[in-house]
């Protein structure tokens, strides 16, 4: 088992890698498909065993080895935790699921692999440059539709474990959480004098509601606003903000939706033991 989980790890952080492609290129002007590697301080190409995700960081001290400028953090970091998102998803959709290596379970599996990424990409490219790619979204938002037609038109495809709801309760989630946002979008300008929110949140509302479906779509919201508030007032107090300064809210509507897809119903329950 304990092989399975790093052979998991180790598949992780190498779509972690090409994940920094698409976290990065796009907001460089680059494209992402075609181009070689190379160092953003001097270009220089970079070959096989500088590619090696975070062994190749280590053994180069986090340095280029060709100019000797600093790796960017973020590397490594995106790598590391797509290996640890991967072993996370596999732990708890995987073999200790109960079903082992259906048909079903190893389709839900890279659903939530697949799916997981790309909520790294947008979570990753909203914090470091406050952009939401909406090729990323809209393939997401994808995905996301062809596994829920997948389960409603093959069944046999479905996992036991996923389906405690009505699909209708996910698109109806999905569009009450797109408007919701969408209102904040049009309205934020006219109350706070400030954008309060983006085109790309609302896209990501949306496909947050896809995966979520109510009630858990309402605790990730919680969550997100009540992390994002929390957040704010603490870069303000270390004076890291001001108040009209803009924060990506990408990050926390991502971060909100992994715990409430990830520990499902139990987080609602702990919700209304707290609050009932």
């Amino acid at each position: 088992m304990l092989l399975f989980y790093l052979l998991i790890f180790i598949f992780g952080a190498f779509i972690g890698s090409f994940l920094n492609v698409l976290i990065d290129r796009p907001a460089r002007g680059e494209t992402v498909f075609w181009g070689s590697s190379h160092c953003e301080k001097c270009n220089h190409k970079l070959v096989w065993n500088d590619l090696i995700p975070l062994w190749s960081y280590i053994r180069l001290g986090g340095r280029c080895r060709y100019c000797r400028s600093p790796i960017p953090f973020w590397l490594p970091l995106v790598e590391l935790t797509t290996g640890l998102m991967f072993v996370l998803i596999s732990y708890l959709f995987g073999l200790t699921s109960g079903i082992g290596f259906s048909a079903a379970n190893i389709v839900s599996l890279f659903h939530y692999f697949l799916v997981s990424s790309l909520l790294l990409v947008i979570f990753f490219s909203d914090l470091k440059y406050h952009l939401i790619y909406d090729q990323i979204v809209y393939t997401a938002i994808g995905i996301a539709l062809l596994y829920h037609l997948l389960c409603l038109f093959m069944p046999n495809v479905l996992p036991i474990t996923h389906y405690a709801l009505p699909i209708t309760h996910y698109f109806l989630s999905a569009f009450f959480s797109a408007a919701f946002f969408y209102l904040l979008y049009a309205l934020g300008p006219k109350i706070f004098h400030q954008d309060t929110m983006g085109l790309g949140d609302v896209k990501l509302a949306f496909l947050m509601g896809l995966l979520l479906g109510y009630p858990k779509i309402i605790i990730a919201l919680y969550l997100a606003f009540l992390t994002g508030a929390l957040v704010g007032v603490i870069l303000i107090l270390v004076k890291k903000a001001e108040r009209k300064s803009q924060i990506a809210f990408g990050p926390f509507l991502v971060g909100a939706t992994f715990v409430a897809w990830f520990f499902r119903e139990g987080i609602w329950e702990a919700a209304m033991t707290l609050f009932y």
